[in-house]
């Protein structure tokens, strides 16, 4: 595909070798100066000083519409188109028509005899004339004509059978999703992006049929423009305008190979050191790599803290050599940029500070029975903005970590894993019953009830004495906090 859109662009190869030509010379060619005067958008000479109360853009407006017109008028003959000489000018004339004229300022100002640069002022504008005549003849409409039918059967034919090979690719490419790979390397690939190798081939495809389809179309119309000497200057004009960015930005990036390199080199280091701090962490986690103090739970976010710290810095490294940094418009942008981010992540960053605080006191794990306010659940996720908790509803509970750190935290699982949890429950019964039966009959059902420990033994208070009844206060030791809601 891509030698079928080069062979297509042949006809625009001079003016990309002038483009390349221009840009690469040094130094830059002096700008000429003096006022343009152009005939089919060229230009044909140029007029350096006044004329009387004429200025070289008045003078240059007046010669140009007498060109358009000579252009217009049929059956000129150019050979009667000469300089004739006078005194203090030479005016340039085609029979009885004068074209321009010449003066000694004229001669100064382009640093030449005033009778050569009339000479080559009238060459010039023959060399126009003609050139101008042969574009609008019908010898040329006809050939340039005839070219475009040819190229757009060409581009037909090219896009047909681009989109006849695509088609052919992707029949073939599906069947083959099925069967294993040929290569044993192609095959790990697979494995490694989850079996999308052959997507992401389909996807390559898709794009570069895209791609070419969108050259053959972009190129189609200035092809056309080359067949014709009229809109040459078109083609011209639009190859340097989409040609010269393409090298300016080829040059860039050449002269910024080594600072990309210098940014490859950042990367691949704090790619390594955030894998090395992973192994690190997992290990730590695990309990193969021991340190005192240091609770394996903490493993998880102090790795993410490092890898945080770590892209940091590697930023920081890199960003003086990240291109346009010196601008004054990227600047701005940044300047912006970290107000806003300042201004609208407050309390995000207070979010995040203070589930570092909760993770390094430890105040709670996952899986712990906590209460945090007025909510009570099983502490599902921890992260560094909020905290879930399941409540015995099967309601998950979303709480930002600043308010976790802010309010009462009780905690039923830290103790009762050692110690045990104290569980209690009230019971009145009236004055009619014996205290004494009434609190063997709690204790026994304290001992009957699954979770419940022999030691220490269940034990009962008389919490109240009312008005018709007594409040009794059963408690009991367990080891398992989940049992609140269920004795």
């Amino acid at each position: 595909m891509s030698a079928l859109l080069v062979l297509l662009l042949l006809p625009a190869l001079p003016t990309v070798q002038t483009v390349l030509a221009d840009e690469l010379q040094a130094p830059a060619p002096a700008v000429e100066s003096g006022v343009p005067v152009q005939l089919g958008g060229e230009t044909v000479f140029r007029i350096r000083a006044r004329l009387g109360t004429l200025s070289p853009s008045e003078r240059a407006s007046i010669v140009e519409r007498r060109l358009v017109e000579l252009a217009a008028t049929p059956f000129l003959n150019l050979e009667d188109l000469r300089p004739v000489e006078y005194d203090d000018t030479v005016e340039i004339v085609l029979g009885s028509r004068v074209i321009t004229v010449v003066t000694e300022a004229d001669a100064v100002a382009a640093g030449l005899p005033r009778a050569e640069l009339a000479q080559r002022t009238a060459g010039n504008i023959k060399a126009a004339l003609q050139r101008v005549r042969q574009a609008t003849s019908w010898q040329s409409l006809l050939t340039g004509v005839l070219f475009s039918l040819l190229a757009t059967v060409v581009i037909a034919a090219v896009w047909r059978a681009v989109d006849e090979l695509v088609a052919r690719l992707r029949r073939a490419w599906r069947a083959e999703s099925s069967t294993p790979h040929s290569s044993r390397l192609l095959n790990r690939l697979d494995v490694l992006v989850g079996g999308r190798l052959r997507e992401a081939r389909l996807t390559v495809l898709t794009g570069l049929w895209f791609l070419t389809r969108a050259g053959i179309v972009i190129a189609y119309l200035p092809l056309l423009f080359t067949f014709f000497p009229a809109t040459q200057g078109l083609s011209r004009s639009f190859w340097e305008a989409v040609l010269t960015p393409l090298v300016t930005l080829w040059g860039a990036f050449i002269l910024y190979i080594p600072n990309l390199l210098f940014i490859l080199t950042v990367v691949v280091l704090t790619w390594a050191a955030i894998k090395g701090a992973r192994l690190i962490a997992l290990a730590l986690e695990r309990g193969v790599i021991v340190i005192g103090g240091f609770d394996p739970e903490w493993a998880r976010p102090t790795y993410k803290l490092v890898v945080i710290f770590l892209v940091a810095a590697g930023l920081i490294v890199a960003f003086p050599y990240v291109p346009g940094v010196e601008s004054p418009a990227f600047r701005g942008v940044s300047i912006f940029i970290g107000a806003l981010f300042s201004l609208a992540s407050s309390s995000a960053i207070a979010n995040v500070v203070s589930g570092i605080v909760l993770t390094y006191t430890r105040a709670f794990r996952i899986g712990d029975r906590v209460q945090i306010g007025t909510t009570t659940g099983d502490v599902v996720e921890k992260t560094l903005f909020v905290t879930r908790l399941e409540t015995i509803r099967q309601e998950v509970v979303s709480i930002p970590n600043a308010q976790v750190l802010n309010g009462t935290i009780i905690n039923y699982s830290t103790l009762a894993r050692t110690r045990g949890i104290i569980l209690h429950t009230t019971v009145t019964l009236g004055y009619d019953i014996p205290w004494r039966q009434v609190q063997e009959l709690l204790i026994a059902a304290a001992r009957a009830t699954p979770g419940i420990r022999a030691e220490p033994p269940p034990f009962v208070w008389q919490t109240q004495l009312n008005d018709v009844h007594v409040s009794y206060e059963l408690n009991a030791y367990t080891n398992d906090a989940w049992l609140m809601p269920y004795t």
